[in-house]
C-alpha cells in the first residue's frame, strides 16, 4: 500500500510538473490578448521544430511543413528541381502508394491542400474537418518519411511542371521577374531559372529520378524543417500527435543553403522590359545591408511606410498631382540572410512614362526630405501604436493560412516571437534607419522600366521577354544626387483616424433577454425601412472586438442600362476613390478599410474596422459623393487607367477568360470590348451630367454589424440619408435574371485569345433555383471534383490548370469543368470532359449510401464552415440581403436539403446534367492552325440574345 501511495504521489508530481512546464512553454509564445487559443512550441529529437495550436472551437484542423530550402539550391544542370520535387511528393508514399490518394482523402473530408516553392523555402499545407486530423496527418507526414518517386510519375509530372511553365509564358509578372534575373549577378542562384521545363528536367536514362532522390536526401532533413498543427485537441494531445507522425523524419544534419555573393553588381543600371499588356511600371531597387536580424526594430519597414505613404504631403500625392502616377508602393524587397533591398514600384501614366526621369528625381527629393526631417521618434511611435493595436485585436486567419504562415515564421524567428514578430517595433534606432537611407543613392540603384513600346536588344531565354540593360549616365545621377526642392513634399503628419476608444459596447437589457441573442447564429434585424432606405443591424456578441462592418448598396436602374452607363458608373466610383485617396489611406493605416465599387445594379460602399472613428470616415465618404467637380487632370488619368484595365482583361489567362465569358453571356453583363468602345466617347461633361441621373431614384440597402448599438447604426444610416442626393422611392426588387439555356442546344462560344495554351469551360446549368436543386449540384460537385482532377490532370496530363467547380449565378446552380492545356486543343479537351462525364455515370450507379453520406459530411463542412473573422460573417449576411434572403437561413435550408437527398435524387440529377450546356473555349496558337475556320468562328451571341429577348430566365424562388 505504501509503495502504491508513493508511486501515485510521484505520478501526480510529475503530471503537475509536466503541466507547469507546458504552461510555461506555450505561455512563452507571445500571443494577442484576444487570442484564446493555446500554443506549445517544442523541438523533436530529430531537431524538427514544432508548434501546436489548440482551438477547441475550430471546425477545421490544419497542418503545414516548411523546409528551409527552395529554388536557391537547384543544381546548375537541374534548374527547377526543387519545384519538381514539390510536385512529386504528392504522388505516393510507401505507406500510401496510390497517387492521388492524399488529395482524394483531403477533398472527400471537406479539406483543401496546396504547396509552393519559393527561393529560400518550400511550404506544404492542408486543412480538413477537425475530426479527421490524425489520418490526414499520417498521410501528410509520410511525404517526408518514405516518398516513392515512382518512375511512372516522374516522367508524367515533369510534363505537369512544363504545363505550369507554359501557362505563364504570357504573364507579364512572370516575364518581368524572369527578365529581371538577367541583370542579377550570375554567380547568385537567384539569377537562375526556377520553374523548370521539359528541357531542364529531361529524363534521359531515368536520371531525373536519381537527381530527385539525391536532392531530397541532401536537403529534406528534419533539422531544416518546421511543422505547425492546428486542431481542436488540447496541446499535449497535439504534441503527441506530432511526435508520433514526425519523429521518423530523417535528420541528416543538413546545412542551410545560402548563396554567398552579392545579388547585384556594377550598379547603377537600368533595365527596360517590353510588356504584352498595356502597363507602364517603374521600379526602383536599392540593395541594402541585411535586415533580418532587426525584426524587432524593422528599419526597412519604417522607411517603406514613410516613402509609400499616400496622404497629404506624400511622394505619391506630389506625383499624382502632376498626372504622372496611378499608384505607388514602397517595401522591403529581397530579404536574404546576408543582404536585403528596398523597392519602390510606381504605376506610370502616359505622361509619367514620358517624364520618368523627373519621377525618379522627385523620389530622391522625398528620400532627402526623409533623411533630413522624417527620421523622428513621433512617427516611429505612431507606427508602434498602429502595430500594437493590430496585434492586440488580431483576428483569427483561416487555419490553413495560419499554419502555413507560422511554419515559415518558425524558421525565421525564435519560437516565443513566432506570432508577434510581424508586429514588433520595440525600439527607435535613428542611426540604423539613417544608415540604410544612406545606401539609397543614385549610385546604388537598379531602375526597371516596363512598358509596351520600349527599345530593347535582348530576349530572356525562358519567358521570351524582350529587354535591354544599360548603364545610368553620370548626368542623370548628378541630377538625382541634387534634386530640386519640391514644396509639395512634407513630412507625414500624425494620423487623425487612429482609434482611441476600444470598449465593447454593452447590449441593451431587452436584447440581452431575447432568445435570439442567446444563439451564436442570431441574425440581423431590419430596424429601418422607409422611402427606399432599409437598414439591417446586428450587434456582435461572438467576436467581441471593437470593430464594425458598415455596408451600403445604392441600387439604380441607370447603373447598367447600357455599356455607356456601366462605364460611367465605374468612372464615378473611381473618381470618388481618387478624390478621397489621402483620407482613405490614413484611415487604412489606422485599421479602417474602405471599398467603393460599381456592380451590375449600382454601386456599393463598405467601411470596415475599428468602430471609434468610423462615423467620422463615413461622413467624409458620403460628402465626397456629392462633390462632382472632378478636375480634368484626374478624369484623364482615371479614364486612361480604366482603358488599360479593360484592354488588359482581354489578355488575361485563357481559362479565366472562358469562365468570365460564361458569366458575361448568362448574366447579360457588358463585355470588355463594348465597354472600351463606350469609354472612348465619354468626356468629363458627359459624366457630370450622368451622375445626378444615376442617383436620382435609388434604393439604398445598408447593413451594420459589429460593435455598435441600434442607435449607433441608425445615426450612421442618417448620415447616408442626409448626404445621398436621391429622391425617396418605395423599395423594389431589382432582379438580375440569369438566362436559361435551351435543352439540348449545346451552345459554344469561341474567344480569340492570343496564347500558346488552349482553354475550355464546359458549363452545365440547372433549370431552376430550388433549394433541392442547389443541394444536388453542390453534392455532385463534391463527388466529381477529386476524380476529375486525378484523371485529367494527374493521369492524362492534359494541363496544369484542371478543375471542376460549383458555379452558381445568383441563385441559379451550375457546374463547370475547366482546363487550360498546352498539348491538347479545345475540341480534344471537350471530348475528354465528355468521356469523364459518361464514365462517372457508371460510378454513380455503384455508389453506396454510406459513401454518399461521407460526401454529404464533406460538402456540409464546407458550407457550414465557421467564420474566423467578423468580416466573414458580415459578408455572409450581406450576401443574403443582396439575394433577398431576409430570413438569413439559406445555409440551414441548403443543409437540410443536402441531408434529405437520396441516391436516386443524385442519379436522376446527374442524368439530366447535360441537358442545358454552354461551352466557352479558346484555341492556342498551334491548335488554331490545325482547326477549321468553322470551328474558330463558332459563337452563340445570337442565340443568347434571342433567349434574352424571349425573357427565358432561370426561375427564382
Amino acid at each position: 500500500m505504501r509503495y502504491r501511495y508513493t508511486n501515485k504521489s510521484t505520478r501526480h508530481v510529475l503530471l503537475l510538473l509536466l503541466f507547469m512546464t507546458t504552461k510555461l512553454t506555450y505561455a512563452a509564445v507571445h500571443k494577442s490578448p484576444t487570442d484564446e487559443r493555446d500554443y506549445l512550441a517544442f523541438t523533436l529529437p530529430n531537431q524538427m521544430k514544432a508548434l501546436v495550436i489548440s482551438d477547441p472551437t475550430t471546425d477545421k484542423a490544419a497542418a503545414s511543413v516548411d523546409i528551409n530550402v527552395g529554388s536557391n539550391a537547384n543544381p546548375e544542370n537541374r534548374l527547377g528541381l526543387a519545384h519538381f520535387l514539390e510536385h512529386m511528393l504528392f504522388l505516393g508514399t510507401e505507406k500510401y502508394p496510390e497517387a492521388g490518394s492524399y488529395q482524394e482523402y483531403i477533398s472527400n473530408n471537406g479539406g483543401s491542400h496546396n504547396a509552393y516553392t519559393a527561393f529560400e523555402n518550400t511550404n506544404y499545407f492542408f486543412d480538413i474537418k477537425a475530426d479527421q486530423l490524425e489520418p490526414a496527418l499520417d498521410r501528410f507526414s509520410h511525404f517526408f518519411i518514405d516518398p516513392l518517386f515512382s518512375e511512372k510519375y516522374v516522367d508524367r509530372e515533369r510534363h505537369a511542371v512544363n504545363s505550369e511553365y507554359q501557362s505563364k509564358l504570357r504573364d507579364d509578372g512572370r516575364r518581368g521577374y524572369s527578365a529581371g534575373k538577367r541583370v542579377m549577378n550570375p554567380e547568385h542562384s537567384m539569377s537562375q531559372f526556377a520553374v523548370g521545363n521539359l528541357e531542364t528536367l529531361s529524363n534521359e536514362e531515368g536520371k531525373l529520378r536519381q537527381d530527385l532522390i539525391r536532392f531530397y536526401n541532401q536537403h529534406y532533413s528534419a533539422n531544416q524543417m518546421t511543422v505547425v498543427i492546428l486542431g481542436k485537441e488540447p496541446v499535449l494531445e497535439l504534441k503527441r500527435l506530432v511526435e508520433d507522425k514526425f519523429s521518423s523524419v530523417k535528420n541528416s544534419n543538413a546545412v542551410q543553403f545560402i548563396s554567398q555573393t552579392p545579388l547585384y553588381q556594377n550598379l547603377p543600371l537600368q533595365q527596360n522590359i517590353k510588356t504584352l499588356k498595356d502597363l507602364q511600371q517603374l521600379t526602383l531597387t536599392f540593395p541594402i545591408q541585411a535586415t533580418r536580424e532587426y525584426y524587432k526594430e524593422k528599419p526597412a519597414h519604417f522607411i517603406g511606410s514613410i516613402l509609400g505613404y499616400e496622404g497629404q504631403g506624400s511622394l505619391f500625392s506630389a506625383l499624382k498631382t502632376k498626372g504622372w502616377v496611378n499608384s505607388l508602393s514602397a517595401h522591403r524587397g529581397n530579404d536574404l540572410p546576408d543582404q536585403s533591398s528596398i523597392v519602390l514600384s510606381l504605376s506610370l501614366t502616359d505622361e509619367g512614362l514620358i517624364n520618368y526621369d523627373e519621377v525618379i528625381e522627385t523620389t530622391f527629393a522625398a528620400i532627402r526630405m526623409l533623411q533630413e526631417k522624417g527620421v523622428n521618434e513621433a512617427l516611429y511611435q505612431e507606427e508602434q501604436k498602429l502595430n500594437d493595436i493590430s496585434f492586440r485585436f488580431k483576428e483569427k486567419a483561416q487555419p490553413i493560412h495560419e499554419v502555413s504562415h507560422l511554419s515559415r515564421n518558425l524558421q525565421l524567428y525564435p519560437a516565443d516571437s513566432v506570432i508577434s514578430a510581424d508586429y514588433l517595433l520595440e525600439k527607435f534606432q535613428p542611426e540604423l534607419i539613417k544608415n540604410i537611407l544612406s545606401q539609397m543613392t543614385p549610385d546604388n540603384l537598379l531602375i526597371t522600366l516596363q512598358a509596351q513600346n520600349l527599345a530593347t536588344d535582348n530576349k530572356d531565354p525562358w519567358f521570351n521577354a524582350e529587354y535591354s540593360i544599360m548603364p545610368v549616365a553620370s548626368l542623370r545621377r548628378e541630377q538625382w544626387n541634387n534634386p530640386a526642392d519640391i514644396p509639395a513634399l512634407q513630412v507625414r503628419k500624425l494620423n487623425p483616424f487612429i482609434a482611441e476608444e476600444f470598449n465593447i459596447k454593452p447590449v441593451t437589457p431587452a436584447l440581452l433577454a431575447s432568445k435570439e441573442l442567446k444563439s451564436q447564429e442570431s441574425r440581423p434585424e431590419l430596424i429601418l425601412q422607409q422611402d427606399g432606405y432599409s437598414l439591417w443591424h446586428k450587434q456582435d456578441q461572438t467576436f467581441q472586438l471593437p470593430k464594425t462592418d458598415f455596408f451600403i448598396s445604392v441600387i439604380s436602374g441607370q447603373a447598367n442600362q447600357s455599356p455607356e452607363n456601366s462605364v460611367m458608373t465605374a468612372l464615378y466610383t473611381k473618381l470618388v476613390k481618387d478624390q478621397l485617396n489621402e483620407t482613405l489611406y490614413d484611415a487604412s493605416l489606422a485599421g479602417l478599410s474602405t471599398r467603393i465599387y460599381p456592380h451590375m445594379r449600382g454601386l456599393s460602399i463598405r467601411i470596415s474596422g475599428y468602430s471609434d472613428k468610423q462615423p467620422k470616415l463615413l461622413n467624409q465618404v458620403m460628402n465626397s459623393l456629392q462633390q462632382l467637380d472632378f478636375s480634368g487632370t484626374s478624369f484623364s488619368r482615371i479614364k486612361e487607367k480604366y482603358a488599360q484595365e479593360l484592354e488588359n482583361s482581354l489578355k488575361d489567362k485563357p481559362y479565366n477568360q472562358t469562365i468570365g465569358e460564361v458569366y458575361n453571356l448568362l448574366l447579360q453583363s457588358w463585355s470588355a470590348e463594348k465597354k472600351l468602345a463606350a469609354l472612348h466617347s465619354i468626356d468629363l461633361a458627359t459624366l457630370q451630367a450622368f451622375i445626378p441621373q444615376l442617383l436620382k431614384q435609388t434604393e439604398v440597402r445598408m447593413l451594420a454589424h459589429g460593435n455598435l448599438s441600434e442607435s449607433d447604426a441608425l445615426q450612421m444610416a442618417e448620415t447616408v440619408r442626409t448626404h445621398l442626393p436621391t429622391q425617396p422611392i418605395i423599395s423594389y426588387r431589382s432582379r438580375l435574371p440569369v438566362i436559361l439555356l435551351d435543352k439540348q442546344s449545346n451552345l459554344t462560344q469561341t474567344l480569340p485569345v492570343d496564347h500558346s495554351d488552349s482553354a475550355i469551360s464546359v458549363y452545365f446549368q440547372a433549370d431552376n433555383s430550388d433549394t433541392k436543386t442547389r443541394a444536388e449540384y453542390a453534392l455532385l460537385s463534391e463527388i466529381l471534383s477529386a476524380p476529375f482532377y486525378s484523371r485529367l490532370r494527374t493521369e492524362q496530363q492534359l494541363g496544369y490548370v484542371v478543375f471542376e467547380t460549383a458555379m452558381s449565378m445568383r441563385k441559379a446552380p451550375g457546374l463547370a469543368f475547366v482546363i487550360q492545356s498546352p498539348n491538347t486543343g479545345p475540341i480534344g479537351l471537350e471530348k475528354h470532359i465528355n468521356e469523364f462525364i459518361s464514365q462517372m455515370e457508371t460510378q454513380l450507379e455503384e455508389l453506396t449510401e454510406e459513401q454518399v453520406d461521407s460526401f454529404k459530411e464533406s460538402v456540409l463542412s464546407r458550407i457550414n464552415r465557421k467564420a474566423n473573422r467578423m468580416s466573414e460573417l458580415s459578408e455572409r449576411y450581406w450576401q443574403e440581403i443582396d439575394r433577398d434572403e431576409h430570413s438569413f437561413d439559406s445555409r440551414e435550408q441548403l443543409t437540410a436539403a443536402i441531408n434529405a437527398l437520396t441516391l436516386n435524387d443524385l442519379r436522376k440529377c446527374y442524368t439530366q446534367l447535360p441537358e442545358r450546356r454552354l461551352t466557352v473555349r479558346t484555341f492556342g496558337e498551334e491548335h488554331r492552325q490545325e482547326a477549321s475556320s468553322t470551328a474558330l468562328e463558332k459563337i452563340c451571341d445570337t442565340e443568347i440574345a434571342l433567349l434574352k429577348e424571349q425573357g427565358q430566365f432561370v426561375p427564382e424562388v
